[in-house]
């Protein structure tokens, strides 16, 4: 077949993701057709405040300056309108691969599937976008959507896998790729590593080393859907299994005990 019309949707992050939809658009089998950053209520970047209450002000810190010190190279990617390649946005990704970039709200409105559908596309990829699927997004693509979610499902699905494994004091996290459905991490397992948790590990090195090691993992699963050759895991989802965002109360008993964000 002719290279396959991938569309990315996600969340903003300054560290790997960035990364990730790089090395998407660079597979000769694909071609990345758009790039969707969803800023919801749900993303991650939004919940500074309860990292402020749980983490305290100097480990909040310390991330905040860690992230304007990205914020800082990225605008200087931007002045040069992205021709330094400094990848420390979605939207730096998206405009070094020359594809087509969108800032939104909730992607499953109308007018967004509307445009989604005049791409003509044979996936939707998720790196870990903050809301759910509508069917009609779901639909839209011709291979379906598939989500990065950073841990060894169908353990810690949910939200913020990155502390629960810490808090609960797991040896183990990994990274699945499965399909979506209309459900929070629901749907077949595609592809699936396991990494070990070492002592004194922070929330924020989980996160890195999870999203790194699922980017490649995701593009193994990309090739194994366009040759055929995919095989499909049961998921098996349980109310056991899942996470919300933890309470300010979780978060402060986890430094209590040692844990660090950073």
């Amino acid at each position: 077949m002719s290279r396959a019309r991938i569309a990315i949707i996600t969340q903003e992050d300054s560290f790997v993701i960035p990364n990730n939809i790089d090395m998407i658009s660079r597979m000769p089998n694909v071609e990345l057709m758009a790039v969707v950053k969803v800023s919801s209520s749900g993303a991650v970047v939004n919940k500074k405040w309860l990292f402020f209450r749980g983490f305290g002000l100097f480990q909040t810190l310390k991330m905040g300056v860690l992230l304007a010190f990205y914020k800082s190279i990225d605008m200087i990617d931007a002045m040069l309108f992205y021709r330094i390649g400094f990848l420390k946005s979605v939207k730096a990704a998206a405009r070094q691969s020359q594809t087509n970039y969108k800032s939104l709200k909730n992607p499953n409105e109308k007018c967004t599937i509307g445009w989604l559908e005049t791409l003509g596309l044979d996936l939707i990829v998720s790196f870990s976008a903050p809301c759910i699927f509508s069917d009609e997004l779901l639909n839209v693509p011709k291979f379906g959507c598939i989500n990065l979610h950073c841990s060894e499902l169908p353990k810690y699905s949910g939200l913020l896998p990155s502390f629960w494994v810490l808090y609960e004091k797991s040896k183990y996290t990994g990274a699945t790729v499965h399909r979506m459905d209309d459900k929070i991490d629901n749907g077949k397992i595609l592809g699936q590593i396991r990494t070990p948790v070492s002592e004194n590990t922070s929330m924020f090195e989980i996160i890195k080393r999870t999203k790194a090691d699922g980017g490649q993992l995701m593009l193994s699963v990309i090739n194994d859907i366009l040759d055929g050759s995919v095989r499909e895991t049961d998921n098996k989802i349980s109310h056991e299994n899942y996470r919300s965002w933890p309470t300010v109360a979780q978060i402060r008993e986890f430094r209590k005990n040692g844990g660090r964000l950073i």
